[in-house]
């Protein structure tokens, strides 16, 4: 049978196109070269190893999860829209080249593109896939094979009619009515910043949002900010790779700040999880205190501990800094800024690996103040509220704009500061004060103490012209006038330092009473910048640590409940005036 006939028995079943009598006799084998990567990689494909000598493909532990997270991503039946983020050299780039290699070279019609950083990184990447081409027992026709394109076709135009293509970011013009059905982004986070946008804005209109097709985007970290930054955090879906019994394996979760309609999904790879990056353990070997931590953090080994030391020295200057950025444990250390973090990074890791999940989830109707229970509800429940218990609500106002920041409402137990629910999303001002309002009578009447800095006075106006009473507020002396009464918390450059020295004292003390993931996601990424500025690294949120810190401030300045049943429904609402806080 000639080959043509064979690649479309192999290919053209897998994307759901009837096979013919005529073309079933191909081998069980070779149908499975034709539909699984990892089976075909070893027995087609050549690599060069570091000695320079050529070895069939197989794949390491890192590129196997890889393989099982697509299967996982096509089985919920997403696109394949991948941004990775890795350590140095752990076989990334080798495996989507050999990917879209198998992918354009055994189908009809099927188009690659290989986009790097540099002149060379292109060369480097794109003689690799020539390489394949080289040594492929089953190597299609080849019509043009030279520094910018191998195409799988002949004269006639009879063959395959597919291609690869390899172009670098900055230096030539990408797009441009082409259609692309495989694209390989490769250190994406060194693009030139000058062209990046048009390139990205280009190249993916000439993809297809069809099944079958792939984009992945990969890179190692390269500082706060840019366009890999900006799209890993913004991910909908994240997929971290750990060790499980010394094995790599992967979990992923939702990240409920991404745009609703994101469908990329965030890979962190970290580099315990490559096998060559350990070594033999010295007599008299004594992990450090960082070490235990990490032994506890990650499941490392003595012998990945060693290899981490020797690293550090060996490809790294002696700068641990330098080793976190090429060798990231976690996707916050991989980018590297110039700020101090404000809260303990290590004990927020160790608080995010054993947090509890929600125990359930509730979206409010505003109209009617109604709760109900529903598995993507905005407001997150560890605790139910109890009879005879008081609570607080600290909340942060955003502007409610759909590309803007994030409203959250922290619900912590009043005698204990214990945080039992958060609400976080977006929403309009007004209407975030009369769901606080809500959440405050479910809570018993809850204090309510909700930011009134800029959009968050159309907040506190709805609270207090619906008469709730359990309201934060400050009596004002400006003499000589008479005081006023000034309801909601001011974030001020004055008061934010000490409502998150407050919260950074508790984390230190083990008084916090936190649980959830996502605050601590936002801890770790709250930092004092060269100014002395508090606040969340570029790209990234505080709204969970200002409503947190806002909500347990508050409990240090209200007076304690008694242990005993200390709280009576109100039956009447006090009438508060809107002249009474301006």
């Amino acid at each position: 049978m000639e080959l043509k006939t064979k690649r479309r028995n192999k290919f053209k079943g897998r994307y759901g196109k009837i096979i013919t009598e005529e073309q079933t006799q191909i081998t069980d084998q070779e149908l499975e070269y034709a539909t699984d990567f990892s089976i075909y990689a070893p027995e087609v494909l050549k690599i060069q190893t570091m000695e320079g000598t050529l070895v069939p493909f197989q794949l390491n532990e890192v590129q196997d999860v890889l393989q099982d997270i697509i299967a996982d991503i096509e089985t919920k039946g997403h696109l394949i829209r991948l941004l990775i983020l890795k350590a140095r050299r752990e076989g990334v780039s080798t495996w989507t080249t050999g990917r879209f290699y198998w992918k354009t070279s055994t189908d009809f019609n099927r188009y690659g593109m290989i986009i790097t950083h540099e002149p060379e990184a292109t060369e480097f990447l794109f003689n690799m896939t020539k390489r394949y081409h080289l040594h492929n027992p089953w190597k299609p026709q080849d019509k043009y094979n030279n520094k910018r394109i191998l195409e799988f076709n002949n004269e006639e135009g009879t063959g395959l009619d597919s291609a690869i293509r390899v172009g670098t970011a900055g230096k030539e013009d990408f797009g441009s009515g082409q259609l692309i059905h495989f694209c390989h982004f490769s250190e994406l986070a060194k693009y030139p910043t000058h062209s990046i946008n048009a390139l990205m804005t280009s190249v993916l209109q000439c993809i297809p949002d069809d099944f079958g097709t792939e984009i992945i985007m990969e890179s190692t970290a390269k500082g706060i900010g840019g366009e890999f930054y900006e799209r890993f955090w913004g991910a909908r879906y994240r997929y971290h790779i750990y060790l499980k019994d010394g094995v790599p394996a992967f979990r992923v979760e939702i990240n409920e700040q991404a745009d609703p309609y994101n469908i990329y999904c965030a890979i962190f790879i970290p580099w315990f999880v490559f096998k060559k990056y350990e070594m033999d353990i010295p007599e008299g070997f004594k992990r450090t205190t960082e070490e235990e931590e990490m032994v506890k953090l990650y499941g490392l080994t003595d012998r990945k501990l060693q290899w981490r030391r020797w690293a550090i020295q060996n490809k790294c200057n002696g700068n641990v800094e330098t080793f976190k950025q090429e060798y990231p444990s976690n996707p916050e250390e991989a980018f590297l800024s110039s700020g101090t973090p404000v809260f303990d990074v290590k004990k927020l890791l160790l608080l995010k690996k054993y947090a509890e999940a929600p125990k359930k989830r509730y979206e409010c109707q505003i109209s009617s103040g109604q709760w109900l229970s529903t598995e993507g509800g905005r407001l997150k429940v560890w605790a139910e509220p109890i009879q005879g218990k008081s609570y607080i609500i600290g909340a942060d106002v955003a502007e409610g704009l759909e590309k803007g920041d994030f409203s959250c409402a922290d619900v912590i137990d009043h005698l204990t500061g214990e945080q039992v629910a958060q609400w976080h999303g977006k929403i309009d001002p007004d209407q975030f004060g009369q769901l606080l309002i809500w959440l405050g009578v479910r809570y018993n009447y809850a204090w309510i103490v909700p930011e009134r800095n800029n959009h968050g006075l159309a907040v506190v106006t709805r609270i207090i012209e619906k008469k709730y009473r359990r309201t934060w507020s400050e009596k004002i002396i400006e003499p000589p006038n008479r005081p006023r009464t000034r309801y909601g918390w001011v974030t001020s450059k004055k008061s934010k330092p000490v409502i998150v020295d407050n919260l950074n004292a508790e984390l230190r003390d083990d008084m916090h009473g936190l649980k959830c993931q996502e605050t601590f996601d936002e801890m770790m990424t709250f930092k004092q910048a060269e100014n002395g500025k508090l606040e969340a690294e570029e790209g990234r949120f505080d709204d969970r640590v200002l409503s947190i810190a806002i909500a347990k401030y508050a409990r240090t300045k209200l007076k304690l409940p008694s242990m005993e049943l200390h709280y009576r429904l109100p039956s009447t609402a006090k009438n508060i005036s809107p002249e009474a806080w301006t």
